[in-house]
This record gives structure tokens, sequence and C-alpha cells, in this order.
């Protein structure tokens, strides 16, 4: 598994490490959505500072906009913070906050810090 889910009282942080693949990003999502309190959540930070190659094509972060698009009915009240410095996930993260679909507001971020700034606001 190259993440890991940090359950937080109002949201959840998921880390992603080494390579991230879109069977990962699927999977935490697949969790976190099928979790008691997802209905309560307020915001998702991904944190992809720890990620070392993305494996992520891009209609698969279409996919996944659309899976995310429906949880919104469920939850609408939750804000997405990406959070990636290296080029290639801060490419996959404008694609996916770009998305058309994407039902959540969302920004990147280049540092935790920045996103809980945000998040906090």
């Amino acid at each position: 598994m190259g993440y890991e889910l940090i359950w937080e009282p109002h949201g959840v942080i998921k880390r992603f490490v080494g390579e991230v693949t879109d069977a990962d990003i699927s999977a935490s999502i697949v969790v976190t959505h099928g979790d008691e309190r997802f209905d309560s959540l307020r915001y998702i930070i991904n944190d992809f500072l720890g990620g070392t190659e993305r494996s992520v094509p891009p209609a698969a972060i279409e996919e996944i906009v659309a899976i995310e698009h429906a949880a919104s009915i469920s939850n609408p009240r939750i804000r997405i913070a990406l959070v990636a410095a290296d080029a290639d996930f801060v490419e996959m993260a404008d694609q996916y906050a770009g998305s058309a679909l994407k039902a959540y507001p969302t920004r990147i971020f280049s540092s935790l810090d920045e996103a809980r700034t945000w998040l906090d606001a």
C-alpha cells in the first residue's frame, strides 16, 4: 500500500509515498468514502510530498474526479487540499483541480502548512 490515512476530528490526510498509482488513489477513496466518518468530514488533504514516482494516467484522474463528484451528493461540505512539490505531481493535481466535473472546492499547495492555513480560513 503506497498510502496511509490519518484521521483527524474534521478531516483526513491521505499521505502517499513512493510510487503513487491510480490503484492507490482509488483504494484510498474507497476506504475514506466507506468509513462511517465520511459524512462528517469537512476536508481531505491529499499529501503527495512523499511520492517519488507517479503512475496515474490522465484518464484515471478523470475517473477519480467523477467518483468524488458522486460522493459530493452524500457530503457536499468537503474542501480538498492537494499538496505537491514535484512537477509531475503538481501536473496531476492541476488536472484534478481543473476538471469540469470537480464538485469540491480544491486548491493546490506546496506545503502542509499552506494547506492547513487555507482549510482553517
